[in-house]
């Protein structure tokens, strides 16, 4: 009988970047985050990076990155990416989580996030954990492709 895997959210430790680095490449291909980007962005927002870990398999199963604008206000999810065979599992949610929670005590008031127009499912997982649709960046990325941008408000 399969079970589903023992997931822990936790924060990322320089020992996760390898596992980090395998599912950019595995989720986003050339586009993927470099280990040298991950281990700067460790350097600098130790806190705001956390991991899905696989006890059993002994694996990062998926990942979350954020950081906070330069005023101080908005949180902003930069990067979140779960292996295909961890999907619909919860974990995006988890980690989403996680991160707001992280976001929020350090006094950010707003989080920011954002998602291909086309990718529903993203879009609905980040409306079902609060967020709210507040526009679209054309050509975001520089690539021609249009990404919705989404609001999570610390509640007063």
């Amino acid at each position: 009988m399969d079970t589903e895997p023992q997931i822990t959210i936790r924060p990322f430790t320089p020992a996760d970047m390898l596992g980090v680095a395998e599912i950019e490449r595995a989720v986003f291909d050339s586009a993927g985050y470099h280990p040298l980007f991950i281990r700067q962005f460790y350097d600098l927002f130790p806190s705001l990076i956390w991991v899905a870990w696989d006890a059993e398999e002994r694996r990062v199963a998926g990942h979350i990155f954020g950081g906070i604008a330069q005023d101080g206000e908005v949180g902003w999810i930069l990067n979140f990416a779960v292996l295909a065979r961890y999907r619909r599992m919860g974990l995006g949610r988890r980690l989403l989580e996680r991160l707001i929670a992280e976001l929020l005590a350090t006094g950010v008031s707003r989080v920011q996030i954002t998602a291909e127009v086309e990718n529903e499912g993203a879009i609905r997982l980040y409306e079902r954990v609060g967020f709210r649709r507040i526009g679209v960046g054309e050509n975001y990325y520089g690539d021609g492709a249009d990404r919705a941008i989404f609001e999570y408000r610390a509640e007063d």
